[in-house]
């Protein structure tokens, strides 16, 4: 069914498109655009760009979309229909492009790379500050400002893991939803490639630097819960307190628990509270 009037979307064709972007068979589809009657310059999406207004006439002009894409105006709006194969064309092209965001970033300085050294030290030995002795009176005041600063070292390591773990995933979708444009349109592999290769570089640099900040043996415990079976219940009488749901409980806070250890880069012994 072909589109009426009414049905458009305005699109700003010149910040979407660039030359270096291949186009398949949508290059040959028509656009209209306006330039001056001189026939150089720009193409405008509208007659009321403020690049024409010198123009001493402006002509309208339908121009094959691959011939048109080297002269776009990055600053028009270009009125298309709903069901135009350039909006899909153009939205998996954002997709891609949006990998470049990411590429050539200011390297970090040098103190929030010594934050990263101390978080990893600190992780290095668990999540929280370990366990001390009890000391004596004399020593209490000291030890518990001691204890203050530990408690003020690692919420920040946390949290700093914590970012570099989600921002590491939030890359990934970056490169999914790229992936998936280029399996839906084919013929931008070539342009894509060269972008996803320089951002893979980076997704695997944000990797090392999660991984500095976990341990790898409280993954390869995670990793082996996964595979462990699910203990049968027995009525001992240490579950009598749970009453007749005893049964019910336990496995409800095995999963818990499994599930729990399972999606978690801490210790086992850190799950105990699904329990």
């Amino acid at each position: 069914m072909s589109s009426t009037r009414g049905e458009l979307r305005h699109v700003m064709l010149g910040s979407v498109f660039k030359p270096e972007v291949l186009l398949g068979s949508i290059r040959d589809i028509l656009i209209a655009c306006h330039a001056s009657a001189t026939g150089k310059g720009k193409l405008h999406g509208s007659p009321e760009c403020r690049a024409l207004r010198s123009a001493a006439s402006v002509n309208q002009v339908d121009i094959p979309f691959g011939e048109a894409v080297e002269r776009l105006c990055a600053n028009c709006r270009w009125p298309l229909p709903t069901d135009s194969p350039i909006l899909p064309l153009g939205a998996a092209v954002s997709e891609v492009d949006s990998l470049t965001i990411w590429l050539d970033r200011d390297h970090e300085d040098e103190e929030d790379i010594e934050s990263e050294r101390d978080a990893a030290l600190a992780l290095s030995a668990g999540n929280y500050p370990p366990h001390t002795n009890d000391v004596g009176d004399t020593e209490e005041e000291d030890d518990e400002a001691g204890r203050d600063e530990e408690w003020e070292r690692y919420d920040p390591a946390r949290q700093l893991r914590s970012g570099r773990h989600s921002h590491w995933r939030r890359l990934h979708s970056y490169l999914a939803r790229s992936n998936e444009a280029v399996a839906e349109y084919p013929f931008l592999a070539p342009w894509a490639e060269r972008l996803q290769s320089r951002f893979t570089a980076t997704l695997d640099a944000e990797r090392q630097a999660f991984a500095a900040l976990v341990q790898p043996a409280h993954l390869l415990e995670a990793a082996a819960v996964r595979v462990l079976p699910t203990p049968q219940f027995s009525a001992d009488p240490g579950f009598a307190g749970l009453g007749a749901e005893a049964e019910k409980i336990f496995r409800r806070a095995w999963h818990e628990w499994s599930h729990g250890a399972t999606w978690s880069w801490h210790r086992l012994e850190d799950q105990d509270f699904s329990v």
